[in-house]
């Protein structure tokens, strides 16, 4: 299937049918590769996503190509986004190199100045004909993010909706960086009136999963999950890689988990059957 080139299809689709989809944090062709198997067997769309640190191990343009490659392969949508996008220049680099939708992370900055970067960003993104996920909240939690969160007021949802222009809102309603953790559903309820917008939630891999469940049906479109897969991947290297006879029985090992992993939590979004 082609690859999902401008990821505000794929987005307003899964906002008007009222499902979520996660967004997995990969950063090698074992981690995207079992992501993708899994979307196919659950008939469900999938994004996947580039953390900063994930750029480390390969460009934009390196990661792009083989997402884009392992997507003109597939049977269901695959779409490619930037997570925590920290400037012009990296959010530049990645919609060169052909990502379907990016995120600037602007909410440790004044809301006035969040609102003016995003409506700059938002109105690049749109020019190369891709999405843009603002950021309304800070998440805190471990996994390379330490600091406190900040949750996010409905009220400065709505302006980085309406006056950043962008397509998709970050929500911090609870939910850490990798960390068990619960969702203030009634906060998330209210920004969704107030915002009437696809929301994005990240933390997804602690949030428990009847609250996934119920936020995708107050508009959450994206939920983000690294932590799930990162620990399900080194679990498998740590416990089984001393008596492998050869390095590929480890790299089929860690794809059957993975595939698992990934496969539950569009389970649990209501993904499954909507590709």
């Amino acid at each position: 299937m082609p690859f999902v080139a401008d990821g505000r299809t794929l987005i307003n689709h899964a906002y008007t049918h009222r499902f979520a989809i996660p967004a997995f944090n990969v950063c090698s062709l074992e981690l995207a590769r079992a992501c993708v198997m899994a979307a196919e067997l659950e008939r469900a769309p999938v994004i996947l996503q580039t953390y900063p640190g994930d750029l480390e191990q390969g460009s934009p343009k390196v990661l792009a190509a083989m997402i884009r490659a392992l997507a003109e392969e597939a049977s269901v949508p695959v779409m490619l986004h930037l997570d925590h996008g920290d400037g012009q220049e990296r959010i530049v680099s990645c919609l060169r190199a052909g990502y379907s939708s990016v995120m600037f992370d602007g909410a440790a900055l004044p809301l006035a100045e969040n609102v003016r970067r995003t409506r700059e960003l938002a109105a690049i993104a749109h020019a190369a004909g891709a999405s843009l996920e603002a950021a309304a909240g800070s998440f805190g939690g471990g996994e390379g993010h330490d600091e406190d969160a900040v949750l996010t007021e409905p009220e400065v949802a709505a302006a980085l909706r309406r006056e950043g222009h962008a397509d998709l809102i970050a929500c911090s309603v609870g939910s850490r960086h990798g960390q068990a953790s619960h969702l203030d559903l009634a906060r998330l309820q209210a920004i969704a009136e107030a915002t009437t917008a696809p929301l994005v939630l990240h933390g997804g891999s602690g949030i428990p999963a009847e609250e996934l469940a119920a936020a995708a049906k107050l508009g959450v479109v994206k939920v983000n999950i690294g932590a799930a897969l990162q620990r399900a991947l080194l679990q498998v290297w740590r416990h089984e890689a001393g008596a492998a006879p050869q390095h590929y029985d480890i790299y089929t090992r860690a794809r059957e988990v993975l595939i698992e992993v990934a496969r539950d939590k569009l389970r649990i979004m209501g993904g499954s059957g909507q590709a």
